[in-house]
């Protein structure tokens, strides 16, 4: 699920609203522990959500290609207010809910609290729009706009939104990469954004890959930022990472939301320096990872590539990145893990032979070929210093990726997946879309493989038998294993939530283990289980793009989509004494199945964290530091069936089969 939006209640600060991707709006009343889904908007980005300052059941929702909505019941229930077609920004009058505007390819205006809206069309270009307002005088309202990307205007009121006046920025473009605003380049509306100063009028910062500044009220503006390190410091000017998807002021303080992280002006009125910004993201971890790749080594080297934050290296416990761009698929030489390769967005690949201190590009094996987004990129799992690489057919280099031959025909299509066996380096899969293909000769004319439904998301062969092949696809069967080599296929599905596999991995655990990873959680079976089992351990409620075991230290590592690299022991890995085993044991939950509560009773006084999962991996329910000597969960309001309670704490982690028959169902 993607967060594309949030506010918080004015007046109680535990209750958050967030709008997702598709037009939900979900709540939690417990500071964001647990959510439950509260409306339903049109279909779209629900791009902002405000809340009444002095009335807080009444909210209002922008969304992209449906407009904007209004609710009088907290975000129970919604209708559609104005005539805007596509809902981007909207704001209070500072001091004054009764006057909202509102924005989209239009710009509108309520006097009546939302009730009545008027279309304000002086003045204006028919691209997308933020606004601006500021307490340090209600009646002016700044607005934005894109044309097909790249900046359109800047519009200015003094008579709170009855009419504008366009300002003079001709043959200006503050959207793209240049400093100078000369470029045609631009990712507006999704990198656009405006904010004024709170406590000076004429005080106004817009901003789209780099960021500008007006201390004139928008007559002329200058950069206050440039999207690479070294061009900030050359220009002497202010650093924050590329693609600016916000502006907000929080008192004096003016925040930059990117997609770098975020970026904090102290002093947004003061000098433009390279220290104008300060970046706050230390700690948070949102790394957008694609791809990564692991040692098998301990301590682990980890090198992964991330959406916009390029490739990352994890060396002794600490992360620092060692390549720019998008990064996307990344591995750890198996001989040597000072060596490091990496790849770009659309093949750029890249070598370190110094843990990631330096790093030099690696020549395209065919300049004709075209690579997709996140281009495979594999080290052979036998040879030394052989790597491939999968473009629009399959290259192979026998010497660190300083010459290359093809080793395929070409394909109909930039090839997406590329799996080398460990047991036998001659037989490789590959495959685009729904089609898979395979050799077993190390190279020459690959043929098809058939027999399974959906495109293909990842390709995994067992360790010691390349005859075992299992591949995660679209399909309403998720995934399917093969034992003779791809000749047939048997759908494993059962016990796997309605979501996407996106990727799987073998485990040489002597049972045939497989782990599978979904756009929310991990989940685990071998040939002693009918079933998939939840196998998320704590994980964030998050997309699992790759999956990589290290052997060595038995860790199963996930590569998350907005939270990570995430490390846990492989299934039948017990890091517990034998004593923690037995107290652990010693937990009673009851009764179970359960109709109003589920008691838990544990004779030990550490404080324990308490979740509940449902079926489809859902939390449902959290409690921190509690002491669970006598505790009690309200289970009446859930809906019978089959849930895992999670009990985590110093001693380890505890999960146990809980069913509920509530007396309503």
């Amino acid at each position: 699920m993607n967060v594309y939006s949030l506010a918080i209640h004015p007046t109680e600060p535990n209750s958050f609203f967030w709008g997702s991707t598709d037009g939900n709006i979900y709540k939690s009343i417990n500071s964001g522990s647990t959510w439950s889904l509260l409306g339903t908007l049109n279909n779209g980005n629900v791009n902002k959500i405000i809340i009444n300052p002095n009335t807080p059941n009444i909210m209002f929702a922008t969304v992209s290609g449906s407009g904007v909505f209004k609710s009088i019941n907290e975000g129970a229930s919604w209708i559609k207010v104005s005539t805007e077609e596509s809902g981007v920004d909207i704001e209070f009058q500072p001091g004054n809910p009764n006057i909202i505007y509102a924005s989209g390819f239009g710009f509108h205006k309520s006097i009546d609290g939302g009730a009545v809206w008027t279309k304000v069309s002086t003045g204006f270009g028919g691209g997308l729009k933020m606004i601006g307002v500021s307490p340090a005088n209600k009646e002016t309202v700044y607005v934005i706009e894109e044309e097909s990307g790249i900046f359109g205007g800047l519009y200015v009121s003094t008579n709170s939104g009855f009419s504008f006046v366009k300002k003079t920025h001709t043959n200006k473009n503050y959207f793209g990469y240049s400093t100078s605003a000369d470029d045609d380049s631009g990712q507006a509306p999704r990198d656009m954004g405006i904010a004024v100063s709170t406590t000076n009028i004429n005080e106004v910062h817009i901003a789209g890959i780099n960021t500008w500044r007006s201390l004139d009220g928008g007559t002329t503006f200058l950069p206050s930022s440039d999207w690479t390190p070294e061009g900030a410091r050359f220009a002497n000017l202010g650093y924050c990472h590329a693609d600016v998807d916000d502006l907000l002021y929080h008192g004096s303080e003016l925040y930059v939301i990117s997609d770098g992280g975020v970026y904090v002006a102290e002093n947004p009125g003061g000098t433009i320096s390279p220290t104008f910004y300060t970046d706050k993201s230390t700690g948070l971890g949102i790394h957008q990872f694609y791809k990564i790749g692991v040692s098998q080594t301990s301590p682990v080297v980890i090198s992964g590539g991330a959406q916009d934050n390029g490739t990352s290296a994890y060396v002794n416990n600490v992360w620092k990145n060692w390549c720019g761009a998008d990064g996307m698929e990344s591995f750890v030489d198996k001989t040597d893990t000072t060596i490091l390769y990496g790849t770009q967005q659309s093949g750029g690949l890249v070598k370190s032979i110094d843990g990631g201190d330096t790093y030099d590009n690696i020549g395209k094996p065919d300049d004709t070929e075209s690579g997709n987004w996140v281009t495979p990129f594999e080290q052979d799992p036998i040879a030394v210093n052989t790597i491939y690489a999968a473009f629009e057919s399959v290259h192979k280099s026998e010497d660190g990726g300083g010459t290359w031959s093809s080793i395929s025909q070409k394909f109909d299509s930039s090839i997406n997946h590329l799996k080398i066996a460990s047991s036998n380096n001659q037989i490789i899969y590959t495959a685009f879309s729904d089609q898979l293909y395979k050799t077993t000769t190390g190279g020459g004319v690959w043929i098809r493989l058939t027999g399974f439904l959906g495109s293909i998301n990842s390709i995994s062969i067992h360790p010691k038998d390349a005859n075992k092949v299992a591949i995660s696809t679209t399909s309403n069967n998720k995934v399917y294993v093969s034992t003779d080599g791809g000749g047939t296929w048997v759908a494993k599905k059962t016990g796997l939530p309605n979501l996407a596999a996106l990727a799987i991995v073998w485990d040489d655990n002597g049972k045939d283990g497989l782990y599978v990873g979904m756009n929310y959680g991990v989940y685990y079976i071998d040939n002693t289980l009918s079933s998939w089992q939840p196998f998320s351990n704590l994980l964030p409620n998050v997309m699992i793009n790759e999956l990589e075991i290290n052997t060595v230290d038995k860790k199963l590592y996930v590569a998350t989509y907005g939270r990570g690299v995430w490390a846990t022991p492989v299934h039948g890995s017990s890091v517990l004494s034998v004593d923690d085993i037995s107290l652990l044991e010693k937990i009673k939950i009851f009764p179970n199945p359960a109709t109003s509560f589920v008691q838990i009773q544990w004779n030990e006084s550490n404080k324990s964290e308490v979740r509940l999962f449902n079926l489809n991996g859902q939390m449902i329910y959290l409690k921190k530091g509690v002491s669970l000597t006598d505790y009690k969960i309200d289970v009446r309001a859930l809906p019978s069936g089959m849930y895992f309670l999670r009990i985590n704490s110093k001693k380890g982690v505890f999960t146990k089969k809980v069913i509920i028959k509530t007396k309503s169902n």
